[in-house]
């Protein structure tokens, strides 16, 4: 039995989202979202669903979920937007959406027009939607640029977490965490010359875990990966890159080299140290190779 609202009457569900990106270019935020789709929703009664921070691009985001849940089990008669682009950037699930409450009933509305169930109203939600999905590549695009120029300009964008160091958000640099740094150094230490019974990525984690030193997210337990990733990390002799990474459909991949761009930051290891740990790496890797062919 689907669940009734105040009166015996369904619910008009209201969806609103912003992202990171749509508050500084566009403006757009909840509180005014909400606002707008509660004056045309009037009097009725209405219960929200909001997402915040999260990219329109993708249809996993809880409290969208939420809402489709709640259309699928006849609690909401009717669903009102600010604009499509809110219910996804993309036109193919806008339509997807569109067609999902056509079925079970649901009118849907939008403060920024309403669109006629005829083929002109249908043709132009479509060039709407097509024409959202365009400026948002527009917009990711002109980000991306932005970033890029101020890599070059040898600045670090953002705050990337990485252990040893501390990020400068005014002058958008690393500096050096003297405490963190120390254990860095402790650590290319151990593995090259390690002590009796604490060999090995194992032994520097447990001798980490031991003393109680916390990781740089304040977890209290270390692991072989984080050590793998700070003794292979060229941050710590002063080369940081920015453009190293593209998010793809298929997941994160490695751009190739020329595109990746040197950003330098203060070094906490020499070269030489770091060189000697990256060839027992690498003669490790090799070692395994050869055993798996024999």
């Amino acid at each position: 039995m689907p669940v009734k609202g105040k009166g015996g009457s369904q619910l008009i569900g209201i969806y609103v989202r912003v992202s990171t990106e749509d508050q500084a270019v566009r403006g757009y935020s909840i509180p005014g979202q909400i606002r707008e789709c509660k004056a045309l929703a009037g009097q009725k009664p209405a219960i929200i669903f909001a997402d915040e921070g999260l990219s329109g691009d993708s249809l996993d985001r809880p409290a969208l979920a939420k809402l489709r849940q709640a259309v699928r089990e006849g609690k909401i008669k009717e669903v009102i937007c600010l604009d499509p682009d809110r219910l996804s950037r993309k036109l193919l699930n806008q339509l997807l959406l569109t067609d999902e409450f056509d079925r079970h009933g649901v009118r849907l509305r939008f403060v920024n027009g309403d669109y006629s169930k005829t083929p002109e109203g249908t043709l132009f939600y479509a060039l709407r939607g097509a024409i959202s999905e365009f400026e948002k590549a527009k917009i990711t695009e002109r980000m991306c640029r932005g970033r890029r120029e101020k890599a070059k300009q040898g600045k670090v964008l953002r705050d990337f977490q990485i252990y040893g160091y501390d990020y400068d958000k005014e002058r958008e640099t690393l500096r050096i965490n003297q405490a963190e740094a120390e254990v860095v150094q402790e650590i290319f230490q151990r593995f090259l010359n390690p002590p009796p019974g604490a060999a090995g990525l194992s032994g520097i984690a447990r001798w980490l875990n031991e003393r109680g030193i916390p990781t740089k997210r304040g977890a209290k337990k270390w692991h072989r990966q984080v050590i793998r990733q700070i003794l292979t990390n060229p941050t710590y002799v002063g080369r940081f890159y920015h453009n190293k990474w593209a998010a793809t459909p298929q997941g994160v991949r490695l751009r190739p080299k020329e595109e990746w761009i040197l950003v330098p930051c203060p070094p906490i290891i020499d070269e030489s140290t770091f060189e000697q740990v990256q060839a027992c790496f690498g003669k490790a890797l090799q070692n395994a190779s050869v055993k798996l062919k024999f």
